[in-house]
């Protein structure tokens, strides 16, 4: 990164372009006194000091790094990029009042989980969401461009989901219709949702399941 920019992103003054050193300074170096060392240190911006760690992946429960693991050898994706939209799909499940796993099923039988798929309607991302008839939605997250974060598909699409199921007076179901655009082959995308979503309460529940 160029030193301006550190500066600028550290909220301090930008360090000083590199220098090389010559021999005599290496060696002036390696006798300095220890005292010498921490003089040097009180000379550097108080920004500079401390630069916080990145926080740690986020765990999920033992039920979540199942699903995580199974969905990610059936879909041949990263368990812990799984288990990052595991967890948060089930944050907007309980806040949404959709039934355990919907989103995850969704996902599963929209993209494969592959974020960055496009349908020849031009529906986008994880959620398969059409950025220009929902382009309200994403402004919150940066513009329709966002849904190439996979978290922000995620959250987009189950909002649209939760209006789905307001729309259709609570059912699930024709909400899932709705949401895919109704038509004669919604019955059979609601039928993979749902067999999706029965596979992964079973292996929530500690039911060793085959990966098809």
């Amino acid at each position: 990164m160029h030193p301006a920019r550190l500066g600028k992103w550290l909220g301090g003054t930008p360090p000083p372009a590199a220098v090389q050193p010559t021999p005599a300074a290496l060696r002036a170096a390696s006798t300095a006194p220890e005292s010498a060392a921490a003089d040097n240190a009180a000379d550097v911006p108080a920004s500079w000091k401390t630069i916080a760690s990145p926080p740690p992946p986020a765990r999920g429960s033992t039920p979540q790094i199942a699903m995580a693991r199974w969905l990610g050898s059936k879909y041949r994706t990263a368990p812990a990029f799984m288990e990052t939209l595991i967890i948060e799909a089930d944050k907007l499940s309980a806040a949404y009042r959709l039934s355990p796993n919907l989103l995850i099923a969704v996902m599963a039988i929209e993209s494969n989980f592959h974020p960055y798929i496009q349908s020849e309607a031009g529906a986008q991302g994880l959620m398969q969401v059409m950025p220009r008839i929902h382009a309200r939605r994403y402004e919150k997250f940066g513009g329709a461009s966002s849904f190439i974060d996979p978290l922000v598909s995620l959250k987009v699409g189950a909002e649209i989901l939760r209006d789905c199921v307001k729309l259709k007076d609570g059912s699930e179901t024709e909400a899932l219709r709705f949401y895919f655009g109704g038509g004669p082959s919604s019955d059979n995308y609601i039928d993979k949702v749902r067999a999706e979503q029965q596979r992964l309460n079973l292996v929530a529940a500690g039911r060793p399941l085959a990966v098809e």
